[in-house]
């Protein structure tokens, strides 16, 4: 009989410890992470360590910084970002804590008078078959992790593209609020002749002086702008004060045709990375809930020696099992269910936003591009007609020169809005690619 109970435990060990043997999983390292963002924004053609050291030595050489070397280079040396990947250490750290097993427990009294020794060894079997879930659960809480962290290097992406336009255009506006100082600055000069050949009264001297005065004003506040924008490109890439003087590429202003929102809202809700960490989320709240059903199980295996009536050493099978009489683990049960319907809700609320910032961004986009066509089609145009007419006329003496640096003024007032229009199209597009998750392709 003893021998039966003694293969019965060696039976039951074998087949708990078969289940237990579930190797650790592999996580998304960081590697990873940038490999699934470069294949989400396709602009983006590799990131490698000699990707990196060629941006480092166009830094110090001080040449032109294209767009994309700037998001490679956020994307490994941005503070806040390598902050969040630390996240990814965590999820493996945890994975690996999910896959260990409790180690076994000695007991061990001493023999005296009249009590004989006696040890006991204590396995707690219910580990061995509540392994695979807790690495289950662990693991669909690392692929979370990853696909909320590459949602994360996307919206750096987005930031990135919009600072940099920024930058460089902050440098173009800057040159047409210098062009628009000079001219204001000539109709002044010109006005204060007219003012003393008695042509004009001294109300329109005064007009003269304070649109001057305001472009003045608007020229040195670009410089400061220029340098805000600089710095807050720096704090972007990461850079800090090691580098100050970069050279930034001209934009090239994106295509303005505009894809079918329902291709884009599909394209969004299957593939954003936030979306998909939902989901994987939800997964790992429904192997939460099945841990909790078991979780109260305690289950322990135990081998008992004592000294014998016929030998100084006699081991004995034992099991110790939890009776759920009292303490289910309903609380946990209701937690990790609450938990479960709180993840479904969050995905629902994810796919709604996606679905909202999607089509406010298709449309906000078609807005900055009908803006656009109007300025290069028809107001463009007819400004620079305008000028065109008035030099001739001028030449010709039939207009004062007064007239002719009104023309010039309006050009220039044009050529502001063509700048402020250049941003507010390469950040609608940019926002555009990041809730599609997906370069937008020209048609």
């Amino acid at each position: 009989m003893p021998f039966k109970l003694i293969n019965c435990f060696v039976l039951l060990a074998t087949v708990a410890a078969i289940s237990g043997c579930q190797a650790i999983p592999n996580t998304i390292d960081k590697p990873g992470v940038f490999q699934k963002i470069v294949a989400y924004d396709q602009q983006l053609s590799s990131n490698t360590v000699d990707d990196i050291e060629r941006i480092e030595a166009k830094l110090k050489e001080k040449t032109t910084l294209t767009e994309d070397d700037a998001v490679l280079y956020a994307l490994n040396n941005n503070a806040n970002f390598k902050a969040l990947l630390i996240d990814l250490k965590l999820a493996k750290a945890d994975l690996v804590n999910a896959g260990l097993l409790p180690n076994p427990e000695l007991l061990f009294a001493f023999g005296v008078s009249n009590k004989p020794y006696r040890y006991a060894i204590d396995l707690p079997i219910e580990a061995l078959w509540l392994r695979p879930i807790r690495l289950r659960n662990m693991k669909h809480e690392a692929d979370a992790v990853a696909h909320r962290l590459t949602q994360s290097g996307l919206n750096l992406i987005k930031d990135v593209r919009i600072i940099y336009a920024q930058t460089v255009l902050a440098q173009e506006q800057l040159k047409v609020a210098e062009s628009s100082y000079q001219l204001r600055n000539n109709i002044y000069t010109l006005s204060q002749k007219r003012l003393e050949a008695g042509d004009i009264n001294g109300k329109d001297i005064l007009l003269a002086q304070n649109d001057a005065a305001i472009a003045k004003r608007d020229w040195e506040l670009a410089h400061y702008d220029v340098k805000i924008k600089k710095q807050s490109f720096l704090n972007a890439l990461g850079i800090g004060q090691k580098y100050q003087d970069i050279a930034l590429a001209p934009n090239l202003i994106p295509p303005c045709n505009i894809n079918e929102v329902d291709q884009l809202v599909t394209q969004s809700l299957e593939q954003r990375p936030d979306i998909l960490s939902a989901k994987y989320s939800i997964n790992a709240s429904k192997e939460k809930i099945k841990l909790s059903k078991l979780n109260w199980l305690k289950f322990t295996a135990t081998a008992d020696a004592t000294s014998g009536t016929q030998s100084g050493h006699t081991l004995g099978p034992s099991i110790r099992s939890t009776i759920p009489i009292a303490n289910q683990n309903q609380g946990a049960i209701s937690r990790a269910e609450a938990e479960l319907e709180k993840a479904e809700f969050s995905l629902e609320a994810l796919k709604q936003q996606a679905l909202l910032e999607t089509k406010t961004a298709n449309l906000q986009y078609q807005q900055s591009c009908r803006d656009w066509h109007v300025l290069q089609e028809t107001l463009m145009p007819n400004v620079q007609q305008m000028v065109h007419l008035t030099e001739r006329s001028y030449q010709k003496g039939d207009i004062a020169y007064l007239q002719t640096l009104e023309a010039n003024r309006q050009f220039v007032d044009t050529q502001m809005r063509e700048v402020q229009l250049k941003a507010d199209l390469i950040a609608k597009y940019a926002e555009l690619m990041r809730n599609s998750s997906k370069k937008v392709d020209a048609k």
